[in-house]
């Protein structure tokens, strides 16, 4: 049963997603968004994982976030762990062709501290994600250190995804959208790489 319900999550949250109709409905509060979420063969990592990217539509040869994300589960809690990737750059497009993906065991990772995101079942099909509690997810925003808050809400249709950046002194809000979260469509899924590679 464990098994088929990380299985059954990976389809969930792996996938093409595109938040190109809120952009076009808003465009000056909203810049149109790809986020590839590419499940990986299991022999890679020996583990589920998943190669990412995030890369604004008009320049899709340049993500501005790539990185390794590894899949366990504890109890009914699903743990997305974030690693940074070293020479990240020579993978880019690998979200669309697996086969720049090749060598991807022999790159150097870097696990993330403190910026794992938790997701919760919260009613069949639909999850909950947070980052993990302790507000140890540092980003330097301006040069200035700042802890990250994540919320995501997710089902086989859609990912809804705010971040924000705030001051580890003050706790003052310092970077993040004025205008809500983004909301993403799924335009295309890896069910059947799911399927066979990791059932």
């Amino acid at each position: 049963m464990k098994n088929r319900d990380i299985l059954e999550f990976a389809k969930i949250i792996s996938g093409i997603f595109s938040n190109k109709e809120q952009a076009l409905d808003n465009p000056k509060s909203f810049a149109h968004i790809q986020i590839h979420i590419r499940p990986l063969f299991f022999k890679t990592f020996k583990c589920f994982a998943f190669y990412s990217e995030q890369r604004y539509q008009h320049d899709i040869w340049n993500p501005y976030r790539q990185c390794i994300n590894k899949l366990s589960q504890e109890n009914e809690l699903f743990i997305l762990s974030n690693y940074k990737i070293e020479n990240k750059q020579r993978l880019t497009g690998g979200a669309l062709d697996i086969h720049l993906l090749d060598k991807l065991s022999e790159y150097k990772l870097y696990k993330q501290t403190g910026c794992s995101m938790n997701f919760r079942e919260i009613r069949p099909g639909n999850f909950s994600g947070y980052i993990e509690p302790g507000q140890k997810c540092f980003i330097i925003n301006d040069n200035k250190k700042t802890y990250v808050k994540s919320e995501v809400r997710l089902n086989k249709n859609t990912l809804i995804s705010e971040d924000s950046g705030y001051d580890i002194i003050t706790g003052n809000k310092v970077w993040g959208s004025n205008f809500g979260p983004l909301i993403f469509n799924k335009i295309n899924n890896f069910d059947s790489f799911i399927d066979k590679n990791w059932g």
